[in-house]
């Protein structure tokens, strides 16, 4: 455990019993933006205020903002090389207030003067007075940037009439317990690590042009015709497919309000990040699906893609599915928010409540795949994030291993059942494991899960592997090894105390080791801090008395489940399962006993998606 880490459980804010501290805090922000984009214009004009609550002991003399749109700038530190296309002039902020006082946004006086630069994505300001301990102050601000047109980005220009917004506003970094202000650039390698937040928010734009954001809208019968509002909040309740509008709808003027421009209003509670799309030809399909079968909750499911995008045709089908699992199988906690909306882009990027995937048509994934089947598998993926990082609170930029670990997980036990085992499987193996390039020479795919993501070159191949497959495999493993009744209410123990919160590892192990269900501290030692790979060797088999023992060498280290297949001589064959509790005595080797007399005429080691380093090694014959 790292010292900063030590401290905060010491100071009573995290308990070793794997709850909350009695002295835990997390800071707050409410938000209430208004912002006017009026499409094919790329200008995004925002006004904004900021209501930011110190939950913390400490006196806040500055407040540091996170500008993540100023990776645009050219002077801008990245960790990938970028197109022209990608390049703006970042967030513009016209004039700034700290409750009714002018303070001057770029002042060359300011301490902050060194960090307060182009191509910086954190800003200082010093404060007239400091922010007391549990104090409030209230930031007040105009600004505006241009959206960029690089489709291979999160954000930005989709086609001429259909944006995307996201990161799109100033905040608050984290401030937090274990390491006080997060400084950290944002580099375009990693994600992100912001506060829960309060979201009211404003969008202007023409008529016939159809918004949908983070959040549940509370205007529609001011935005939307009678016969379409009316659609829609039938929708909310029905199991059944809703066209709301088809493209020629909104072109025959038959969707919006007729006004010139139309203010959607929007409200979402309790989220760390606040997304915008808009269009003015995209299809917008509605549905619902309970997702609390205990008090019968819905939540309503919106798509919205172009004619083109042939794929998304069953696209709400595909998110009623995955609602469904998530809610009810894995993680098996009712999905937490009131709808979700997924929007035909390029990102394949998840939000809160709302999902940017591009279409899949033509590409080499999505013809390993059933028609449309890898178009609904990355969009189950993105959805599946609501739980981790979203309801959750993980810092996916230091610990995203606790996020795309535990959605590609889902997502694993989610394509098991829907595209059957051995897809699933082939899926995971190709898509998690060989499209990262491991196990590559110099891969440092040896690097233990816990090592800091923000201290890891963003372009080398353990950067993926850690936080999305080897990551996903330490979970499964875990499953395997507690088994289905333990693992679900370890998960559900953790997930219970933390959601809404900001846990770190160590309150996730310790939760773990508390939820009465045993103590796996050898596995999380194992799995997460050790320098392990997964490497097995069949190194011997026996015959005597009436039974074979097959000896099995662990030459990486990692405490991985794995399957015995032994053949007869008489052409039956057999499979033998271990979990990885056979490496708790003795991490390095193992002896499996198998009764029976018949003669063998070969055994194999099969690591199923625990791809194997040296697989050359996993067969005997006599």
């Amino acid at each position: 455990m790292p010292r900063h880490i030590e401290k905060a459980y010491q100071k009573g804010t995290r308990s070793r019993d794997g709850k909350p501290g009695p002295n835990y805090w997390q800071n707050h922000s409410t938000h209430k933006i208004k912002i006017s984009v009026a499409p094919p214009s790329r200008r995004v004009q925002g006004e904004q205020e900021i209501v930011y609550t110190n939950n913390s002991p400490d006196p806040l003399p500055v407040l540091i903002f996170r500008m993540y749109l100023n990776a645009h700038q050219p002077e801008a530190m990245r960790e990938a090389p970028i197109s022209a296309d990608f390049m703006t002039s970042g967030i513009t902020v016209e004039d700034f207030s700290v409750d009714g006082q002018a303070v001057e946004w770029n002042d060359p006086k300011s301490p902050f003067a060194a960090i307060n630069v182009p191509g910086s994505t954190i800003h200082g300001i010093s404060l007239p007075k400091p922010l007391p301990a549990k104090g409030k102050v209230t930031i007040r601000m105009r600004w505006h940037y241009d959206l960029v047109a690089d489709k291979s980005w999160k954000e930005g220009v989709v086609d001429k009439t259909s944006f995307f917004l996201a990161y799109f506003f100033p905040r608050i970094t984290n401030y937090s317990d274990d390491s006080a202000w997060d400084t950290r650039l944002f580099t375009m390698g990693r994600e992100f690590n912001n506060d829960f937040s309060d979201f009211e928010v404003e969008v202007v734009s023409p008529r016939d042009f159809v918004v949908w954001a983070t959040g549940e809208l509370q205007n529609p019968n001011e935005v939307l015709q009678p016969k379409v509002a009316a659609s829609l909040k039938a929708s909310e309740t029905s199991d059944r497919v809703t066209t709301i509008a088809e493209p020629a709808d909104i072109s025959g003027g038959k969707v919006t309000s007729r006004a010139e421009t139309l203010s959607w209003k929007w409200r979402a509670a309790h989220v760390p990040d606040f997304a915008i799309a808009l269009s003015n030809h995209y299809r917008w399909q509605a549905s619902s699906v309970v997702v609390d079968p205990a008090t019968g909750r819905r939540a309503g499911i919106q798509a919205a893609y172009a004619d083109t995008a042939t794929d998304f045709k069953p696209m709400v089908d595909f998110a009623r599915q995955a609602l469904t699992f998530a809610s009810t199988k894995y993680p098996g906690v009712p999905y937490p928010y009131p709808k979700t909306t997924i929007f035909q882009g390029t990102a394949d990027e998840e939000y809160p409540m709302m999902v940017n995937d591009g279409s899949n048509i033509g590409t080499e994934e999505a013809a390993r795949l059933p028609e449309n089947a890898f178009t609904g598998f990355v969009a189950a993926h993105e959805i599946l994030h609501s739980w981790f990082p979203f309801y959750m609170g993980i810092n996916e930029k230091r610990y995203p291993f606790m996020d795309e670990g535990w959605t590609t997980a889902f997502e694993y036990l989610r394509n098991r059942e829907v595209l059957g085992v051995k897809a699933a499987d082939d899926l995971f193996r190709h898509f998690r494991v060989e499209l990262v390039q491991w196990p590559t020479a110099g891969s440092g795919s040896e690097l233990p899960i816990i090592t800091p993501h923000d201290s890891l070159f963003a372009q080398s191949a353990v950067f993926p592997f850690n936080q999305y497959g080897k990551a996903a495999l330490g979970y499964l493993a875990l499953k395997d090894l507690m088994g289905d009744a333990a693992f679900r209410k370890a998960l559900h123990h953790f997930m219970t105390d933390w959601h809404g919160k900001r846990p770190l590892p160590w309150d996730m192990f310790n939760s773990f080791n508390n939820a009465g269900v045993g103590n796996y501290n050898w596995f999380f030692k194992n799995w997460f801090f050790g320098y392990n790979f997964m490497d097995l060797k069949l190194t011997g088999v026996r015959s005597e008395g009436g039974a074979h023992m097959v000896s099995v060498h662990n030459e990486g280290g990692m405490a991985m489940p794995f399957d015995l297949v032994l053949t007869y001589v008489d052409g039956s064959s057999e499979r033998v399962h271990r979990t990885p509790a056979v490496w708790q005595a003795n991490g390095r080797a193992t002896d499996v006993t198998i009764p029976g007399g018949k003669a063998l005429s070969a055994v194999a080691l099969d690591t199923g998606i625990f791809v194997d380093f040296n697989p050359a090694d996993n067969n005997w014959k006599p």
